[in-house]
């Protein structure tokens, strides 16, 4: 029988890797309670979760973003701020999380007139703001312009490094072996740890499969 799992620790990175179809955005779904599994378990800050909830899940921590879905069109980029403000705290922190996304020619812009790419970094922005234990980011890069990929993955890897667990993923290959400090594979509704994205670039099965002829060359960051 097969089965799917996936672990994410915090402050660590783990890429959920594989085509089209094969249940990644599905298993984020049933950790965060929108899909009922015919069997396995959620668990969530040490506790086992029979019926996780989004709601009762947020308030405890953990963040889902499914591409721009923290945005509601009705808020300028300031209004969000604002908002996430009087919910979570951390005023202090804005001005510095603006500069860092590059998004202080934005604040006043509402989500329908920004690019795929300037959506997604307010939703990464906010989810600095907001400091969750967990995130779960369903396909961060994807319909993104160059020029805004490293301000993302700056910052979903700061998340990371001030103790968020971030389970991320897409197929945007170089991009996330780059930024993962954990790859899982997923082939079929079933889940393989391939180790850190070395270990993974080194799997043959994974390089012929998946990466292509290109996967011998992938998988280690820049020094």
């Amino acid at each position: 029988m097969s089965a799917a799992g996936l672990r994410v620790r915090p402050g660590r990175i783990t890429a959920l890797l594989g085509r089209n179809g094969v249940g990644k955005t599905t298993l984020f779904r049933v950790v965060i309670g929108r899909v009922r599994a015919e069997y396995g378990r959620v668990m969530f800050a040490g506790t086992f979760r029979p019926r996780p909830a989004l709601a009762r899940l947020s308030r405890e921590g953990l963040m889902y973003s499914a591409q721009d879905s923290a945005l509601t069109p009705h808020f300028t980029v300031r209004q969000h701020f604002d908002a996430f403000v009087r919910r979570y705290g951390g005023g202090e922190r804005v001005d510095a999380i603006v500069e860092e996304s590059s998004l202080g020619g934005l604040l006043d812009r509402g989500p329908r007139s920004l690019s795929g790419g300037e959506r997604q970094r307010t939703s990464m922005a906010l989810a600095r703001l907001r400091a969750p234990s967990c995130l779960i980011a369903d396909e961060p890069f994807a319909g993104v312009a160059p020029k805004d990929r490293p301000l993302i993955a700056k910052a979903l890897r700061s998340l990371a490094d001030e103790g968020c667990g971030v389970a991320v993923s897409g197929h945007d290959v170089d991009d996330l072996l780059a930024l993962a400090d954990e790859v899982v594979w997923m082939v079929a509704g079933t889940t393989h740890d391939l180790g850190a994205p070395e270990q993974a670039a080194q799997h043959h099965q994974f390089r012929r499969d998946y990466l292509g002829p290109r996967g011998a060359s992938r998988g280690c960051r820049p020094g």
